[in-house]
């Protein structure tokens, strides 16, 4: 059973952070979605692997158990509706964190993959900015963080 906890927050990230710390070494994942002013659902992926063209972005950062004693890489994904960003667009959203490209698809979105302890807040501040920087709507300054506990 998973344990969903709901948190908005704005600038101020210190409790957010945290939230993300306490799914560290695969004890669960997190979804980040801006508010936004207009009354839009979040992108969702059906049954085909394929998301609706109309919604607000959201990022998922899923973390991963050891493996064979070893800590695993995370994945950071980002539902959005501009297609492919490309190596120069993703990199300037990046601002120097160390995630490399999985997958940058036009129908599946973007994969990152988010380096052994990575620190809680440079994961945040990535979904931040990749949402902030991709929504198509107008936005409340805020964002909701959905963190999902593994049980």
């Amino acid at each position: 059973m998973n344990a969903r906890s709901e948190l908005h927050f704005s600038e101020v990230r210190d409790d957010a952070v945290r939230s993300i710390e306490s799914i560290a070494s695969g004890l669960g994942w997190c979804n980040v979605v801006p508010d936004v002013e207009d009354d839009v659902d979040d992108l969702q992926v059906n049954f085909l692997g394929m998301w609706s063209n109309h919604g607000v972005v959201m990022a998922t950062y899923i973390t991963k158990p050891e493996r064979n004693g070893l800590a695993q890489p995370s994945s950071l994904g980002v539902l959005h509706s501009r297609g492919r960003l490309g190596k120069e667009r993703i990199a300037q959203l990046l601002d120097g964190a160390p995630f490399r490209t999985r997958q940058d698809h036009s129908q599946r979105g973007l994969v990152l993959d988010v380096p052994v302890a990575t620190p809680a807040k440079v994961v945040l501040d990535v979904m931040c900015t990749f949402t902030s920087s991709l929504c198509d709507y107008e936005m409340t300054g805020t964002w909701r963080l959905d963190t999902y506990r593994r049980g």
